[in-house]
């Protein structure tokens, strides 16, 4: 299955991966440097600008924060693309994550300015929200080079938001795209990539992958999917990989707001 190879070797995880800060081989000062220079998403600026949010909403206010959500985010989307809009149905509770494109910082910059002062926004929408969240947060990144970001060929799936800390050694890039593509070629249970983002802002170094998954069967299918992967020589040698680059692994199934263009 796409991912899978990450579970079947969790073991190997902790066996493998060793941080060069444990080892004392580089410098902290150096591994600094090393972390701001080598990333692509920083060299490559002509790209999409994506912001990812997370909301925490207060558990007695999430049905009227949704309803509201869905009767006036019009008043937020002539302002930029957005996406998708979600809400977390497992990997968090009374949460939403949506994503939004920019075509840079500047752009960004200036929306942000031409929200803050519309006071229809403000007043329908914002003002009314901001005491319902507990906590907010929100991650700048970039497409990798080799992906593109994709609309699901059908609506009605659940999503999945997979997110990996990657190690500061850059060699990850290409193992993380091989890994990707020997996934796609398997074509174990019925999902499809969307996107892979890397953090530009944020936790430094992560990578986001964002699937569609063809209801919740494609879940259930996923027991039989690990059987098969030793079918897969390639898949599991991906894994092998990668798999040591990986520092920590965080996956979410999301499910559509009415208003998200991913449905």
């Amino acid at each position: 299955m796409r991912g899978s190879l990450f579970r079947l070797t969790a073991s190997l995880l902790e066996q493998q991966k060793t941080s060069l800060f444990k080892k004392g081989k580089i410098p902290a000062l150096i591994m600094a440097k090393q972390q701001f220079s080598t990333t692509s998403a920083v060299q490559d600026g002509g790209r999409k600008l994506y912001e990812l949010r997370t909301y925490s909403i207060r558990p007695d206010c999430f049905a009227d924060f949704l309803k509201l959500s869905d009767e006036h985010m019009h008043l937020r989307t002539r302002a930029s693309k957005l996406i998708g809009y979600f809400r977390t149905e497992l990997g968090g509770i009374n949460e939403v994550v949506h994503i939004w494109e920019y075509d840079n910082f500047s752009h960004r910059a200036s929306v942000r300015q031409a929200l803050a002062q519309d006071p229809e926004w403000i007043s329908k929408y914002f003002s009314k929200i901001l005491p319902m969240m507990v906590k907010q947060d929100n991650v700048v990144m970039h497409l990798m080079p080799w992906c593109e970001q994709k609309m699901p060929s059908k609506a009605g799936g659940v999503y999945e938001l997979r997110s990996y800390l990657m190690d500061v050694n850059p060699q990850w890039q290409d193992s993380l795209r091989r890994a990707i593509q020997a996934t796609d070629k398997a074509q174990l249970v019925p999902c499809e990539l969307l996107g892979v983002w890397q953090s530009e802002f944020g936790e430094y170094n992560r990578v986001y992958q964002l699937w569609y998954n063809d209801g919740w069967q494609a879940f259930d299918a996923r027991q039989d999917a690990r059987k098969k992967v030793i079918e897969h020589p390639e898949l599991i040698e991906a894994g092998k990989e990668l798999i040591p680059f990986v520092q920590k692994m965080e996956i979410k199934a999301l499910l559509p707001c009415g208003f998200s263009p991913m449905k």
